[in-house]
């Protein structure tokens, strides 16, 4: 389709976009009978882009040239949006937590000290199941910039097929104080700016080449009413957990399951792979699978 292709030929070159014009911005537009909503615009080369997001399949792409924004119509992102974002905001495990069907792997990259990653991970599931495999990675820019050759091996699995990534947001610098307690701690530290922190992680894929998702997920799973409300304004989705498999959650049906892929938490890795090689998980889903 015509806004693919366009997609295609302008995303080679964002690289050398300008950071310092990049912001939210609100509206919807239509293009081969498709609804768009307009996430963030940045300026490249005097050119002003787009990340968009389609209100359907929830598919983030890049465009150049937009019709005038309109008011956003009632769809299944719009709930999404609102759904993952209602009271009682509790001070862990907020937003959507399980699906009506499916099974959704989703691994976390929070900042380690630790040197690679869970290889094995990754590769257990391309070798276990059909590819392109749907897999979510919640990615941190402090991690990025410590593991960039693990960070490029993963683009590489995702750009010939081997995993299909939907890459989350999991803020760029995932701050957290060993001694505060939760209510003070990840994005509710009083040093945090979390819409900044937000952004941050979104630019640094953008230099690098990836499309962010409008998939996001707390540092900790720790947030409150007013962090939640943050990231919708940013017109993010907040994606918790059901199964949190180091914890010891089980699996079932609809389970959006949480590994960590960056060696902090190997247990939960191990878990994962011994349910897969057992036949005990058959089949995954694309988070943008999510129903609600």
């Amino acid at each position: 389709m015509r806004y693919s292709l366009l997609f295609l030929l302008l995303f080679d070159a964002l690289f050398s976009f300008d950071s310092r014009s990049y912001k939210p911005l609100n509206g919807c537009i239509k293009l081969n009978q498709k609804e768009f909503k307009l996430l963030r615009e940045f300026t490249q080369n005097d050119s002003k882009l787009y990340l968009v997001v389609d209100t359907s399949s929830l598919q983030s792409y890049i465009f150049k040239n937009i019709s005038k924004p309109k008011p956003c119509q009632n769809s299944r992102y719009q709930h999404l949006v609102k759904t993952s974002a209602t009271p009682p905001y509790p001070l862990q495990n907020d937003g959507i937590k399980s699906s009506k069907s499916g099974l959704f792997v989703t691994t976390d990259l929070c900042p380690s000290s630790k040197r690679g990653y869970e290889q094995r991970l990754y590769q257990g599931l391309i070798d276990n199941f059909q590819n392109p495999v749907p897999v979510t990675i919640f990615v941190t820019k402090r991690w990025i910039k410590k593991h960039q050759k693990e960070f490029n091996q993963l683009k590489s699995w995702d750009n010939s097929n081997r995993l299909s990534i939907t890459w989350g947001n999991h803020t760029a610098y995932h701050h957290y104080s060993p001694k505060a307690p939760y209510n003070r701690n990840f994005v509710l530290l009083p040093k945090e700016n979390l819409k900044k922190d937000i952004l941050d992680l979104e630019i640094e894929l953008l230099k690098r080449g990836v499309i962010p998702s409008v998939f996001f997920r707390f540092p900790g799973l720790v947030s409150d009413k007013k962090s939640i409300n943050i990231v919708k304004s940013l017109g993010l989705i907040t994606i918790g957990t059901n199964c949190w498999l180091a914890k010891g959650q089980k699996i079932k049906s609809g389970s959006i399951i949480l590994v960590h892929g960056n060696k902090n938490e190997p247990k939960g890795v191990d878990m994962l792979l011994k349910l897969i090689k057992s036949g005990k998980i058959q089949d995954l889903n694309s988070i943008k699978e999510l129903k609600k």
